[in-house]
């Protein structure tokens, strides 16, 4: 048992030596799409090694074009909380393949007033989304690196009604430049068609996102410079 006890605390003890070392990163953005008039995005991603990547993602935007039960609001405000991930599938010289998911949750306000004119449910919303995909990235140089891929995400709305809210092969690209040792410049874009649970339900959506990832340990080496998809 002292030996059980003793080996559980060492290997304990070395899981958080590593994950003190691995290195973590903070991405702050903005962007705009055909959903939000406006968005801003937090995040903080932890390369745990070379090979995995995980991290959690907050997203808030001022709302376009979405649904409430189906129906469209053009008001109020999204936001939603995601856990993403990649894995390393394959890699040669300077380009490599990751499989990339993200899982999450979404709420959707708008005013009582607004609700109540377009006849809606209620006034705010619940859901959730699965997403899955492929990840291709390219260094150009030390400090340049290019993305591309798809992934298809899938969202539910569970509360005011349950509804296969909706589906999109979502095709995106990125790129990561270093600016300094701890301080990374991201483009992103996203496009792709939609389908959804009504005839209002967009048909196709787009997006485009710029920000800083900044080093909160240690400097940056070219896996910071590997940006996530955007949806």
């Amino acid at each position: 048992m002292k030996n059980l006890i003793l080996t559980l605390a060492v290997s304990i003890s070395c899981l958080f030596a590593q994950l003190a070392s691995a290195q973590t990163h903070l991405d702050v953005g903005v962007g705009l799409s055909n959903q939000d008039n406006g968005l801003l995005s937090i995040a903080v991603r932890k390369a745990f090694s070379e090979k995995f990547r995980a991290g959690i993602e907050l997203q808030s935007g001022l709302v376009n074009y979405r649904f409430i039960g189906a129906k469209v609001i053009d008001e109020g405000v999204s936001t939603s909380i995601s856990i993403p991930f990649s894995v390393r599938l394959y890699e040669f010289k300077k380009l490599r393949l990751d499989y990339y998911t993200r899982v999450g949750v979404r709420f959707q306000s708008v005013d009582q007033s607004f609700a109540d004119e377009n006849k809606l449910q209620a006034n705010t919303s619940f859901g959730l989304n699965a997403e899955l995909g492929l990840q291709v990235s390219l260094a150009l140089t030390e400090k340049l690196n290019v993305q591309s891929g798809v992934t298809l995400p899938n969202l539910f709305e569970i509360d005011p009604e349950f509804i296969y809210e909706n589906n999109v092969t979502n095709l995106f690209a990125g790129v990561g430049y270093q600016l300094s040792e701890k301080l990374t410049f991201m483009l992103r874009a996203n496009a792709g068609p939609a389908a959804g649970a009504s005839g209002d339900s967009q048909k196709f959506i787009w997006g485009l996102q710029t920000g800083l990832r900044f080093s909160l340990k240690g400097n940056q080496n070219t896996s910071a410079l590997r940006l996530d998809p955007l949806y």
